[in-house]
């Protein structure tokens, strides 16, 4: 639901703090079981990973010195991990759901920036009331703003203006006119609806590419609707909340438009999953005909006649264009009252987003190195308690002639290990996680819409190692420094 329809429901108050706090809690607790489960399945991966790079091993030690020699100190790197199978697996665990949650905060940021970013080439741009929210604008400004852009140069126009125009109104609606709750209130979309079969629809996932084979049967229902102006369409979602489904006939009593009574006829639902799945649509014209209905039994203008206009999208040729156009619209006394405004979409949803940048700043700078310092820790720990159980054995290495660097390389290599495959493993999982819950949803006809947007830049495959090796190398540096350290003479005098 867009921004600006917020206030036209009697919604209940804002969740409180504490309730806030609790379905973050309550996500944190779902995300942190999710990538626990997936820590333990990739287990056998990880053990088996390890344990062929040790049969290579096995064939590199029979070479002749120093090759040989350096090998034999490497095969004691794969002997400590198995020595504590359990240690290095919690280790692994741990590490992997950590470096799970930097990856899911990567791709959530990466998603919104994507979303928010200027785009060059074609622009979907946005009319909308300058100083109000909801914006609420005459009906008039539509063709207003299509006089405006018909004299812009001829390459700052949409080569076809009307497949590239649409118009927004929005209507609360319920089935009992005296009660408003979930169970019987709707949100529609007043509009043309060959706009959604232009595309103009395409940021709210109506397109081709987003519904697949969906697409061409929304096709079809869209030329139902152009039949009867009372033709609606419903998402399935909704309509099970409803309890309607598609070929029945209702009547809805309007909420913000009080007084209004749209007598609907369903002729097709969106998918369950896609962005309108809890949404309808009706047409345009049949909320300009309800108006001019009311004005004629009443003998005058309903009050939202002449502020039933609420967002206007065009879609513009080039950035340049959008800027020419936002230009004039700008300019005092174009659309005076009330006085609009022209933005991108992506600059929308960064508006929207605005009282959000806080907590994504602290997701940033906060959250994510903490995170990185914990996993550090977790290295620090493991490897200090091996590094204690084997003391003794750091000094039959001096004694048999290893130098210093090497026993301190040995320490390091096996926190690199478990910090190469745990962060490896875990982005690459969660990684095409979306995908997979895609791929499952889509197979049993839904979708979840969170995975449906969520996306991730691939660099994030080569970050996750790359990361691990940075949290092996500071997590081993105070164990491996004091192994470095060990001195025969006193290990054995302790012995003796």
């Amino acid at each position: 639901m867009p921004p600006e329809a917020a206030s036209y429901f009697q919604q209940p108050p804002d969740p409180s703090l504490i309730e806030l706090a609790v379905y973050a809690s309550l996500g944190l607790v779902g995300l942190l079981f999710a990538l626990t489960l997936l820590a333990v399945l990739t287990l056998p991966l990880f053990f088996g990973a390890l344990a062929v790079l040790e049969l290579g091993l096995r064939v590199v030690q029979n070479l002749p010195d120093p090759v040989g020699k350096l090998a034999k100190l490497a095969g004691l790197v794969f002997r400590s991990l198995r020595r504590n199978l359990v240690r290095t697996a919690l280790t692994y665990v741990a590490l992997f759901v950590l470096t799970g949650m930097l990856t899911f905060i990567y791709g959530i940021v990466s998603t919104i920036q994507e979303l928010t970013a200027d785009k060059e080439g074609s622009q979907m741009v946005i009319l909308s009331e300058k100083f109000s929210i909801p914006s609420m604008m005459p009906p008039g400004y539509s063709n207003q703003l299509k006089g405006v852009i018909s004299q812009l140069p001829k390459d700052a126009r949409p080569t076809d203006l009307d497949k590239n125009f649409m118009t927004w109104s929005f209507v609360g609606a319920s089935l009992d006119p005296t009660k408003f709750s979930p169970e019987n209130n709707l949100f529609l979309f007043a509009l043309d609806p060959q706009a959604v079969a232009d595309g103009m629809m395409s940021e709210q996932g109506l397109n081709k590419d987003d519904l697949g084979d969906d697409w061409e049967k929304l096709l079809a229902v869209i030329e139902l609707v152009k039949r009867d102006k009372r033709n609606v369409i419903i998402g399935e979602d909704k309509l099970k909340t409803l309890g309607k489904s598609v070929g029945d006939t209702v009547k809805f009593y309007g909420t913000n438009y009080k007084e209004l009574e749209f007598e609907c006829i369903i002729v097709g639902a969106f998918p369950s999953g896609s962005r309108m799945a809890n949404n309808a649509a009706m047409r345009y014209d049949y909320l300009l005909s309800k108006l001019d209905d009311y004005k004629s039994k009443k003998g005058k203008d309903h009050p939202l006649a002449d502020r039933c206009l609420n967002l206007v999208w065009v879609r513009m040729p080039s950035k340049a264009a959008y800027e020419q156009l936002s230009a004039v619209v700008n300019q005092p006394g174009t659309f005076g009252s009330p006085a609009a405004k022209m933005e991108t979409f992506s600059a929308a949803i960064g508006s929207f987003l605005e009282p959000l940048k806080d907590i994504f700043w602290g997701l940033k700078f906060i959250i994510v190195p903490a995170i990185v310092a914990i996993m550090c820790l977790v290295i620090a720990i493991t490897i200090t308690i091996g590094v204690r159980e084997r003391w003794t054995e750091m000094a039959v290495l001096k004694v048999l002639g290893f130098l210093p660097w090497q026993v301190m390389g040995m320490i390091v290599s096996e926190a690199v290990l478990i910090g190469v495959f745990g962060g490896m493993l875990s982005t690459w999982a969660v990684y095409w996680l979306p995908a997979a819950v895609r791929t499952v949803t889509h197979a049993f006809g839904t979708k979840v819409q969170f995975f449906e947007n969520m996306k991730s830049d691939p660099f994030i495959l080569l970050l996750g190692p790359a990361l691990g090796i940075f949290v092996g190398l500071v997590g081993a540096a105070m164990p491996s420094w004091n192994a470095r350290k060990v001195k025969v003479s006193e290990v054995f005098a302790q012995v003796a």
